[in-house]
Formats: structure tokens, sequence, C-alpha cells
């Protein structure tokens, strides 16, 4: 597809590329109903009509048109966020949240429950995302936004929203703490590595010093290798384990170690099954197959062509 003047094209670092002018362009102009936004992302909104009202005030019931977030089995989720808390580098939108910390913080205040629940249900319906598979839909608000850190600040005020025509992805989540990033045009975590898996203890660690240096590994290239290996071994091809939390577990690899100049970069990790990770480092045939893993061919990227807030195709590469 060639793209339209004014437009452009950036990789969101996770195997998928968006073309699009601005974070401008999600600025709402228009107060669409939240019914109607959910309904249009594919979940079904018949109980809106279960109130007093019936069907002519399904889109006031408060039982969701309050709601922070929607969800529903093997669909995708929806969430509303703020336009101005959404962050733009290099083309690639995302938000840095933790709607956990956030309950525990209006907990902590004194605040009413229902902001309590509705944070809970936030981080309840992320996690639903990590361990499902599922898109994420984002209705952005934009309004009046409550200021948090003054208790008697009076409730946020939207005055506009629309539904992002292209999905969002959590690309980082933490389920020990809630933490997680949200990026547009980004599939959802589906796999950890040694990294980002979370390492559970019961007792209590003992501590001691450490002094030295130690190499910093870039989180996007880790991603982008166990994207691209979709939760198999790049080296035997067979599934890695499935996590508690839902993700699949590989580990990430450096094939010219960095200790050598490797560089790091995604031509130069590979996702590897524990026993073939350990044998890459240890094997008698170790030379062997950082030969075979350089050989081999990177896929390609899916292009997702927005014009302005609109989809209008999708391109497929290959690199």
């Amino acid at each position: 597809m060639t793209l339209q003047p004014g437009q452009w094209t950036v990789s969101t670092g996770f195997g998928i590329v968006v073309s699009m002018t601005a974070l401008s362009d999600l600025k709402p102009t228009e107060r669409h109903r939240v019914i109607d936004l959910v309904r249009e992302a594919g979940l079904d909104v018949s109980d809106w009509a279960n109130c007093a009202g019936g069907a002519a005030k399904a889109a006031a019931n408060p039982k969701y048109c309050y709601e922070w977030c929607f969800g529903q089995p093997g669909r995708a989720i929806v969430i509303n966020l703020w336009y101005d808390a959404m962050v733009e580098s290099g083309g690639v939108i995302w938000r840095e949240c933790n709607f956990r910390a956030d309950a525990k913080e209006h907990a902590r205040r004194g605040e009413t429950n229902v902001w309590v629940q509705r944070a809970e249900r936030m981080d309840a319906a992320i996690k639903s995302a990590v361990q499902d598979n599922l898109p994420i839909r984002v209705i952005v608000c934009d309004g009046q936004r409550r200021n948090r850190d003054e208790p008697d600040a009076a409730a946020s005020q939207v005055d506009c929203r629309m539904l992002d025509p292209v999905p969002w992805g959590v690309t980082a989540y933490d389920p020990g703490t809630g933490q997680c990033t949200l990026t547009r045009g980004a599939p959802s975590a589906r796999f950890a590595d040694q990294f980002s898996a979370p390492e559970v203890s019961t007792s209590e660690p003992t501590r001691r010093q450490i002094s030295g240096d130690a190499f910093v590994r870039a989180a996007a290239v880790r991603t982008r290798a166990l994207a691209r290996a979709n939760g198999k071994c790049e080296w035997c091809q067979q599934a890695g384990f499935k996590m508690a939390d839902g993700r699949t577990y590989m580990e990430t690899h450096h094939i010219v170690p960095l200790s050598e100049g490797g560089p790091d970069e995604d031509s130069n990790v590979a996702a590897l099954c524990p026993n073939h990770h350990r044998e890459a480092h240890h094997g008698l045939d170790k030379q062997k197959m950082r030969a075979t893993l350089m050989s081999r061919p990177r896929k390609g990227d899916t292009t997702i062509c927005v014009q302005g807030a609109q989809v209008v195709g999708t391109v497929s590469s290959s690199s």
C-alpha cells in the first residue's frame, strides 16, 4: 500500500509498524456515548438495557456507563485512557500505568470505594489481556482530569471521547506489582524470558554486598525476539512451557555475547528453550550453534497503515 501525503511509518519495536502523523491525531473532538464505543469495539452490550429505563436508557445504565473498563471472554478488553496521559516518542504511542497501585493509593487516602474497585478491575483487565492474549481497545478521553494529589479536587469530567481504531497491547507487565506498559499497535506480551519472569520466594533472602559491571540489555530487543519466535525455540522449534500467569517462557540469548563485542540488536538475539540456551553457552557444539543461528533470516514486520485516526490497510514486509 502507498502511504498518502503526510503519512509516515514507524516501528513500534514489537514486530509491528504503525503509520500515522502524531499523537494529536488521537485527540478526540466529539463526545461519543460509551455504549456505542464499546459496541464498536466488538463487545455485546445487550445487558446494558437491563435497567429501570430499559433499552431507551441503556446508555445511561450506571452499572456500566461509569466503568473504566469492559471485557468479555475471548473477545477483547476495552479500557478508558486519558489522552493527556499518553506519551509519544519516535512515533510510538504508549502509556505507563499501575492500576493496582492506584487502587491501593485510593484506599490509603480513604477515597470512595468505587474508585478502588474500578482501579482493581482495570488491573484485572490488563492481567486478563496478558493471560488470554486479548487485544486492548482504547477509548481515548479528553477533558478535565482530576488531580489525584488534591484530595478535595472535583471529579474528572470527560468532554470528548473516541475509540482508537488501532488495537493496543500490554507490552510489559509485572504480575507481582501490576506495573505495565500499554503500547499502541503492539501485541500483548504473551511471552517472558529470564529477565522478565518474576522470582517468587517465601523465605527471607540472604543479603550480601557485591560490586562489578553488568551489561544492560534492551527490553525492546528481547521483546521483539520473543515475539518473532512466537513461543518456540529458534533452535529446536519446541514450544516453551506455560507460566502461572499464562505467558510462554523462553530465554533470550545473544548469539555473539556482549562480552565479545556482540551488538544488543535484533539480528544478534535469539529466543531459545532453557536447555538449548545453556548448550549455546556451555555445549560442545556451541560454535556450530552460533554459526547456524547467525545464518538464519529474521521475519519482517506487519505494517498497520493509518490515515489520521482511520486504519486504511496493512502491508507485510521481510528483511
